[in-house]
């Protein structure tokens, strides 16, 4: 059962750093004990997520839960946001805040899944659900090593109303037992922050496929087409983006500010070291891009060039309105701190009037392959298609068989022929089911 919150209404320390402070509510849970060792125990029942881009209608809602009866398994709603984090502290004493030495209410964006208890117990692992069970929150390794966290520091978090909560980090997770996502949490922590809005419903247990997939279908709901519908036995698509916990590996992380417009403001010390100006040789597109992403970009714009299909790049258009950086929330999901992949400039727009959000794509399938053998994702199979956004993963695409709605892979990672190949082997949807939204990304970063 979860632990009662006591709530207490307090003011933040500035503890000497001269920057101001948002008032706070502290969310006090009793102490943690310390973290057992934990493997990856995949469970033998099938998980299944439907979701919609940003906030769920109560329609889709009802219509998932119908599924869930039909196949006779049990239905619990998600919330997946990213959370800002204000401050990891240790007996008071900051171990890392945001913003030190700025103006304004900082945060880093921490990547978010809430969920019932109980379902977190059969979706995720044992420890991970008494951990939360116990009134505390759950960090995934690789946050927790860049956080320079351990069980038992406290986590300010910024909540909707832009004051701070403070919860109890009471268990470290492997990254895959908790699915990628970076920050876990009970439906009732999200209520403390006001992260209130259902983003997922999902489904569990041992069931028939083949029984799904008709009651999908005799719903009405099909993925690509208004919802966004995970299996953990789906091939991995190579159209899904990375989570926000492999995007700070690669790439670094930085703090931000909301400003008055909604815009955001970086970390300087992080846009001075990461984001460049360049002009690119063999097609000349010029973007302010993340010096990670400069060579796998170039080298693809290089093979455009080289197979003659630099027309197929609308330079004037990309030059003017695409680009890599903008800091900013993502425009189909500004919800709660949902940081646009673009304010990292590992994305690139182009071509922006033929390939426009929710349209059906333009984009030559054959520079999309080139793209994906470069180490990018194509947005094309967004759930809102997005066929100008090419967004930067650290891996070739290519090669994956996967039916994607437009431009599928070929047999081999070729670039000419349009043919559907078949499932593909090793990772699957399930690996990365909370690692950004729950729904692999497929949607949000525009």
């Amino acid at each position: 059962m979860m632990a009662a919150f006591a709530i207490v209404a307090t003011a933040l320390p500035d503890h000497g750093l001269g920057a101001p402070v948002p008032p706070r509510t502290e969310a006090l849970t009793r102490g943690a004990a310390a973290a057992a060792p934990a493997t990856r125990i995949v469970p033998t029942f099938d998980v299944v997520s439907i979701g919609q881009s940003g906030v769920m209608t109560q329609p889709v809602i009802a219509a998932a839960q119908r599924v869930a009866v039909a196949v006779g398994a049990p239905a619990v709603y998600g919330r997946s946001f990213n959370a800002g984090l204000w401050a990891v502290r240790r007996n008071e004493a900051p171990i890392q805040l945001a913003g030190v030495g700025g103006s304004g209410v900082w945060q880093f964006p921490m990547s978010t899944t809430a969920l019932p208890v109980d379902a977190i117990g059969r979706i995720m692992t044992a420890p991970v659900a008494a951990a939360i069970a116990d009134g505390m929150v759950v960090l995934n390794r690789t946050s927790a090593d860049l956080r320079g966290a351990q069980v038992g520091d406290t986590l300010d978090l910024i909540a909707a109303d832009g004051g701070a909560r403070r919860f109890v980090l009471g268990y470290i997770a492997p990254d895959a037992a908790v699915g990628g996502s970076e920050l876990v949490m009970s439906l009732e922590q999200a209520d403390v922050l006001g992260a209130d809005r259902i983003t997922r419903v999902l489904i569990f247990g041992q069931f028939a496929r083949n029984a799904l997939d008709a009651a999908l279908a005799a719903e009405g709901l099909v993925d690509g087409i208004g919802v966004r519908i995970n299996k953990s036995w789906n091939p991995f698509n190579p159209d899904s983006v990375i989570g926000s916990t492999r995007v700070k590996t690669l790439l670094g992380e930085f703090d931000y500010r909301i400003n008055s417009d909604d815009s955001l403001t970086l970390d300087p010390d992080w846009v001075a070291a990461n984001v460049q100006r360049v002009n690119f040789g063999s097609i000349g597109i010029r973007a302010n891009c993340h010096r990670a992403i400069i060579g796998d970009l170039q080298a693809a714009l290089d093979e455009i060039a080289a197979s003659g299909l630099g027309g197929a790049i609308d330079l004037g258009n990309t030059n003017t309105f695409g680009g890599c950086y903008n800091p900013r929330f993502a425009r189909i999901s500004a919800s709660f701190g949902a940081v646009s992949r673009h304010a990292w400039a590992m994305a690139i727009d182009m071509n922006t009037v033929t390939n426009g959000q929710g349209r059906v794509p333009q984009m030559d399938c054959r520079v999309v392959r080139i793209f994906r053998k470069h180490n990018f994702a194509w947005g094309g199979n967004f759930l809102v298609s997005d066929g100008m956004h090419f967004e930067w993963v650290g891996e070739p695409r290519n090669t994956y068989a996967y039916p994607s709605r437009y431009c599928p892979n070929t047999t081999g990672g070729g670039i000419e022929s349009l043919d559907v190949p078949g499932d593909a082997a090793g990772r699957t949807e399930r690996d990365v089911m909370f690692a950004e939204f729950g729904d692999v990304g497929h949607d949000h970063h525009d």
